[in-house]
């Protein structure tokens, strides 16, 4: 017995709740494991996503016109879900190395300030080291 098609009285409204229900399920399942996810990881999953969701939609227009519209978007959305994938992927390495550059140039702002502080403590020893000698 169908507990879904029970619960609403009818077998049709039990279908579509067990069809909404399947990719609710999946996607609460990405929300909970998109939290233990790394940056890349959750940039790949979301390019994915969206280039799947974007290529179902561009195959099941074109399935449409070709009198296959499920095909399409099933091709569509591999073809998309791929592209984006790898999208996100080397969009998230692209941040990682603008945040790895801005790095290394406040670390080398840091270290020429750092050599400048010294040098000037060192010039300032020579300065009283002068200082302190007797005239001739």
């Amino acid at each position: 017995m169908d507990i879904l098609a029970s619960t609403n009285g009818s077998s049709e409204r039990g279908v579509l709740l067990r069809r909404a229900a399947v990719p609710f399920l999946m996607a609460i399942a990405l929300v909970i494991g998109g939290c233990t996810m790394s940056e890349t990881q959750q940039r790949t999953v979301s390019g994915a996503g969206i280039g799947a969701a974007a290529g179902a939609a561009g195959g099941a227009l074109f399935g449409a016109i070709a009198g296959v519209p499920g095909t399409g978007a099933a091709i569509g959305a591999a073809a998309g879900a791929a592209l984006g994938g790898a999208g996100g992927y080397i969009y998230d390495q692209h941040k990682k190395r603008e945040e790895s550059d801005a790095e290394a140039a406040r670390l080398r702002n840091e270290n020429e300030q750092l050599r400048l502080q010294q040098e000037n403590e060192e010039l300032r020893r020579q300065l009283q080291e002068q200082q302190q000698q007797p005239s001739p």
